[in-house]
């Protein structure tokens, strides 16, 4: 009779974690009722709840963790385990898109609409043209941006007065067709002020911190190297990493004005974007210039936010804008 009733109850919680698993009332990892509880329920005594959870602990039903109680198992689908990170990260993704009704599989469709859909032009404002080819360099290639590169002198002196060419000068053509403007922090109120006249939306990006801790580590040792193609860019460098480091440790070598040979193999090498064609071209295959410190983006995770945040909202606008 013991044998029945441990068979009994243990048939009675088997069915009672599978339908709870199934229908989602259970989850892996939730506790049973103490073995008391389940013994009044089904009317039984303590010893025969006991030797119910032991018989369903070897089928691999329940976890019996001693003084705390028996816990429901996780079913373990073919294939489960560890994932590399970004795998890991993706099926939290591919997961929650299907708790808002989207299939795993439409996924990448989606995210092709909301990126794809429609050309969103950015207009990239700065004094030199080493940052301002690293703006449009990273908005076009990360992003997806159509870039067009604007001096921020050409927009002070179209804007500076009345906002709408009243020194004689047009606002360029790349701020005009412009869906959004971006510049930097050290631009970011000239740049306010045309886009409020203008009625368009700016955003000022900073970098990641990571792009200045190898240039500050490096400066703290000795000179830190940087290949750029506008002798504008120095003054601006120094003024950038005035709080990084000692900036007579800053060495700024132009592509045609300087010989990159200078720059010593273990140096800390920061080659801009502007100027890696160049140097490629120069060096012909061999290795160098230094020891490259740049990471492989650099806007900040906020500004990429607001970025990504401009982009899908434009292109989701235009997937929901009726047909004309």
């Amino acid at each position: 009779m013991a044998r029945m009733g441990r068979e009994t109850v243990a048939d009675a919680l088997r069915e009672r974690i599978v339908n709870g698993l199934h229908v989602g009332r259970l989850v892996g990892g939730a506790r049973l009722p103490s073995t008391r509880a389940l013994a009044a329920e089904y009317g039984v005594n303590e010893r025969v709840v006991l030797a119910a959870l032991r018989c369903l602990a070897d089928e691999g039903f329940v976890d019996l963790r001693r003084r705390s109680g028996a816990y429901v198992v996780p079913p373990h689908p073919a294939g489960a385990g560890g994932l590399p990170d970004l795998a890991g990260w993706l099926v939290g993704m591919l997961v929650q898109a299907r708790a808002r009704g989207l299939a795993p599989r439409e996924v990448p469709e989606y995210v092709r609409r909301a990126l794809e859909t429609r050309r969103v032009r950015a207009a990239c404002i700065e004094c030199n043209r080493d940052q301002l080819h690293l703006l449009c360099t990273e908005l076009a290639d990360d992003h997806g941006f159509v870039t067009e590169s604007v001096e921020v002198d050409a927009l002070r002196a179209a804007v500076g007065g009345t906002g709408d060419g009243g020194h004689g000068v047009d606002v360029p053509l790349a701020v005009r067709r412009a869906d959004l403007l971006v510049t930097t922090l050290y631009h970011a109120a000239e740049v306010q002020a045309a886009a409020d006249h203008l009625g368009k939306p700016w955003i000022a990006v900073a970098l990641r911190p990571e792009v200045m801790e190898g240039v500050a580590r490096g400066l703290h040792d000795g000179p830190v190297y940087y290949v750029a193609t506008d002798p504008r860019f120095e003054p601006k460098l120094h003024r950038m990493l005035g709080t990084v480091g000692p900036v007579d440790n800053v060495r700024v070598l132009l592509v045609g004005r300087d010989d990159l040979a200078a720059i010593p193999p273990e140096a800390p090498t920061f080659v801009m974007t502007s100027a890696r064609e160049h140097v490629a071209a120069l060096l012909d295959g061999r290795p160098g210039p230094g020891r490259p410190i740049q990471p492989r983006r650099y806007f900040s995770d906020a500004a990429a936010r607001e970025l990504l945040t401009f982009l899908v909202r434009a292109n989701v606008a235009a997937v929901a804008a009726p047909m004309a």
